[in-house]
């Protein structure tokens, strides 16, 4: 009798810790600019119980494709199984990012006026509901391009789980006639739903 009682009471502790909240929002850091290799470097944040590290990105403003977004490996690799792992001690990590903005120029931050987020394509559809997959939740599959004067971007693609598309942060590219804008939109329907930033680089 006692041992269910042991039994019960452990089941009871540890159902909150089943139920407890792991989604989370992923936000864009702008680090700055490197005047000499003329790259922009951002870091998406994972806001969620994972605790994972954050993903480094560049803009290579020499390459043939300024626009496209490079992901960063190298500063991921486990030194021990010499494969990527997200998961690792940040400590290392964490002294390469400062070694990285010590060499960069901060952007400059900049208005929404006169920026415009337009949406070139809609459709709706469902997903299947994370608490039960057997349901279904609407979603909006988006292609959109921001636009400022003469500078616009390239066509831009969201999922949202809601019908909605902002403008979040915006910023001028010091030493080059560029701009970078962020968008959110409630991108991860997980438990209330989080959002998600996505950068988007402008040009004339």
């Amino acid at each position: 009798m006692k041992i269910k009682i042991s039994l019960l009471l452990l089941g009871l502790c540890l159902s909150p810790l089943s139920l407890a909240t792991v989604g989370g929002p992923q936000n864009i850091e702008v680090l700055g600019y490197e005047v000499k290799d003329q790259k922009l470097y951002l870091l998406r944040h994972y806001l969620d119980g994972r605790g994972r590290l954050p993903q480094l990105y560049y803009y290579n403003f020499k390459s043939k494709t300024p626009n496209q977004l490079v992901q960063v490996n190298s500063l991921y690799i486990n030194p021990k199984t010499r494969k990527i792992d997200y998961d690792q001690d940040s400590k290392k990590f964490d002294q390469e990012i400062a070694k990285i903005k010590k060499r960069l120029t901060p952007v400059i931050p900049r208005t929404q006026q006169n920026i415009q987020l337009k949406v070139l394509k809609t459709s709706k559809g469902t997903a299947s509901a994370w608490y039960d997959p057997q349901q279904r939740v609407p979603k909006w599959s988006y292609q959109y391009r921001i636009e400022s004067g003469r500078y616009k971007s390239p066509t831009q693609k969201a999922v949202s789980y809601k019908p909605d598309l902002r403008l979040n942060q915006t910023y001028k590219i010091p030493k080059q006639d560029k701009l970078l804008v962020t968008v959110k939109y409630l991108g991860i329907p997980f438990e209330t739903g989080y959002h998600i930033e996505d950068p988007a680089l402008l040009s004339r």
